[in-house]
């Protein structure tokens, strides 16, 4: 059957590729990335669907929408256990937040989630910011990826308060990012610009701006967290198995202009 022939449900490689505008090789790329499901088969023939093409243009909405291929990936998959997508790009806000919602917990559905939160461990995630009090009965938690993180690390038995530990290095980090950046901000472009023909377009590119900082920031963290884990794997024993998980967790490839993605060596 040629491809002039073939309906969405019956598309060759070379067709889906024509269909959404992406050279072959991309699409190869997006297989070995986990981005894209594996084509039905007939016979040595892979054949791919409407659900393909969905899929396809899902992942360019996202990259315009500034997220990274790795970050795409963590998506899908979770959508693909069973987490509705518009809840975790949330949808609802109108244009897709790489904020987090915050989450509000009883205490009881708190310590459900976080095993061993005694009384010193409850007040330790208040001091480093990861939950607050709401009320008498609830309790916001900021964060509710970092809470994921510190139950994942207790799930590998370690204790809970190792994982507050954790998160509190990055809270301080940040603590000290933030203040340097914001009086950069102010002084650098906020003042600048504030009392020129420009300073009604200042709300929208703060608005814009601040997405893409949290872009940037979580791309330039991903890369110097690696680097970082990496000058540990050189000095232990076990740097052989660390490097080896690190390299099956970054993103690996890059893309150029047209949107063709290209392998990219550690």
């Amino acid at each position: 059957m040629g491809s002039a022939t073939r309906t969405e449900h019956d598309l060759t490689i070379d067709d889906l590729a024509r269909r959404v505008g992406l050279p072959v090789r991309t699409i190869r790329e997006y297989h070995t990335m986990r981005l894209l499901p594996p084509p039905d088969r007939q016979g040595r023939i892979g054949l791919y669907g409407a659900k393909h093409v969905q899929r396809l243009e899902l992942v360019a909405r996202l990259q315009r929408r500034g997220y990274s291929l790795a970050g795409i990936r963590d998506l899908l998959d979770a959508w693909d256990s069973g987490i509705q997508l518009p809840d975790l790009l949330g949808v609802d806000r109108g244009a897709v937040a790489l904020d987090e919602t915050p989450l509000r917990l009883t205490r009881a559905e708190l310590a459900e989630r976080l095993p061993g939160l005694d009384a010193p461990a409850l007040a330790r995630a208040k001091s480093i910011g990861l939950v607050r009090q709401d009320g008498s009965a609830h309790f916001v938690v900021r964060s509710p990826a970092l809470l994921d993180l510190a139950a994942g690390g207790t799930r590998l038995g370690v204790s809970l308060g190792e994982m507050l530990d954790q998160i509190a290095v990055l809270a301080d980090g940040l603590d000290a990012i933030a203040r340097a950046m914001g009086r950069s901000v102010f002084e650098r472009i906020w003042q600048p610009v504030s009392g020129g023909d420009l300073a009604a377009e200042l709300p929208g590119f703060l608005a814009r701006g601040r997405l893409l900082l949290l872009q940037g920031a979580a791309s330039m963290l991903a890369d110097r967290l690696g680097a970082a884990l990496l000058e540990q794997a050189d000095d232990t024993a076990s740097g052989r198995a660390l490097r080896a998980a690190i390299d099956r967790v970054r993103v690996g490839v890059i893309t150029d202009s047209d949107g063709t993605i290209h392998r990219q060596e550690a």
